[in-house]
């Protein structure tokens, strides 16, 4: 029963919201944060990816694939859910908290069509600097620009666009994560504890590429009609919810080398994390399955590690985070007092795992699975979506 709450726990820990505490975001006419936007807002506020679309029509058609253009909660179903049960437990300030970086471009008015837009355009462009000294976090962290003036990770001289102006090149995006970190830093819940951690995870990897060597890749083309280079960064941001609408393990697949080798009555497998994080990272709740069959000579297969119940089954293969309440119950992050379970592979960790498997096995099948919403977390929530379903790592075949 215990492991089975912890799995429980972990679970419920999923999707934190990426603001757990700190400070209340700053008011629509702070100096640091963005000016919001509105249905009226001009061309050059760039609120709006369709007034960008005419000369950089590639990234936004990228931007509009990403999670980025679904942060707000009317378009992702479980970020929605989870802030509508935030909201409930611990009071009305949560939507402002969760606007820093759910919706920066209209922090006051979270239904706005700036708000609804994600995290568009004008966020990262219309920059001056990023701030992270003092916990500053989403829009609190940005040095907004003045209207109509966007840069990217190239100097670009006055002058070369007709629609806006331009200047160097922004040190917050040329180094591929401070301006990522704004919001995919570390997050910690009104207990203290460290919930999301996937900047933090990456500095004390010692990894010196930036969160944008990953999750932006060089495609191929240029990002729209006026750039002449041959290639640019993708705006899709890739990860495991874009893995997961396409069904493909996509990025998830490049984060965990998997292997095998049988040594006598044991099967010895090996999980190697070649991401600069923790495996899995982000939302908390996230819980990974090492799923292992054997097979005799006759290819009947003679075991199995989990069936119904992981945690019971066999716990070292299934890699999350637990939390609990003060009364040591399963909680969600948001509201747990307690971490009672890390078994996430470390950045840069080699894991040996081994498996009692019979003699009479022959081949083993190992599978990696990634479960973004993990099934008592979907019970919870009562949600059916996609994010439910497992992305699957293809098997990896191990003969004795």
């Amino acid at each position: 029963m215990k492991q089975t709450n912890l799995l429980l726990a972990a679970a419920l820990g999923s999707h934190l919201l990426f603001a757990c505490g700190g400070e209340p975001p700053p008011s629509a006419t702070s100096s640091s944060a963005p000016a919001p936007a509105s249905a009226s807002a001009s061309l050059l506020d760039g609120s709006d990816p369709k007034t960008c679309e005419p000369c950089h029509a590639a990234v936004v058609a990228e931007w509009r694939e990403s999670l980025h253009s679904r942060a707000h909660h009317s378009a992702d179903p479980i970020y929605g859910a989870l802030r509508a049960l935030r909201t409930e437990k611990q009071g009305p300030e949560i939507p402002g908290k969760c606007a820093r970086c759910h919706n920066p471009r209209d922090v006051a008015q979270h239904e706005s069509d700036a708000a609804k837009l994600g995290v568009s355009c004008a966020t990262c462009h219309q920059l001056e600097g990023v701030h992270l000294e003092d916990g500053k976090k989403g829009v609190a962290a940005l040095d907004a620009g003045p209207i109509g003036r966007f840069r990217g990770p190239h100097d670009i001289a006055d002058g070369a666009s007709p629609a806006h102006s331009t200047g160097p090149a922004l040190a917050a995006l040329t180094d591929g994560k401070t301006l990522c970190l704004a919001c995919h830093g570390e997050e910690k819940n009104a207990a203290g504890l460290a919930t999301c951690s996937t900047g933090t995870e990456h500095v004390a990897s010692g990894e010196t590429k930036g969160c944008t060597s990953c999750h932006m890749d060089e495609v191929q083309g240029p990002s729209g009609s006026v750039s002449t280079r041959p290639t640019h960064r993708s705006h899709r941001f890739r990860g495991p919810h874009l893995a997961s609408r396409e069904q493909q393990p996509g990025i998830v697949a490049e984060a965990v080398a998997l292997s095998g080798a049988f040594d006598k009555d044991r099967l010895v497998v090996k999980l190697a994390n070649r991401s600069g994080h923790a495996f899995p990272t982000g939302f908390p709740g996230r819980m990974a399955l090492l799923e292992v069959r054997a097979f005799d000579a006759a290819g009947k297969q003679v075991y199995v590690n989990v069936t119904s119940e992981p945690m019971k089954e066999h716990p070292q293969a299934v890699f999350n985070m637990g939390f609990t309440d003060a009364e040591g119950k399963p909680a969600l992050a948001a509201f747990a007092t307690q971490l009672v379970r890390d078994n996430r592979l470390k950045p840069g960790e080699t894991r040996e795992l081994p498996v009692e498997v019979p003699k009479d096995a022959k081949k083993a099948e190992l599978r990696l699975k990634l479960f973004l919403v993990p099934p008592p977390l979907a019970k919870a929530l009562s949600y059916t979506g996609p994010e439910t379903a497992p992305i699957v790592l293809a098997p990896v075949v191990v003969t004795r």
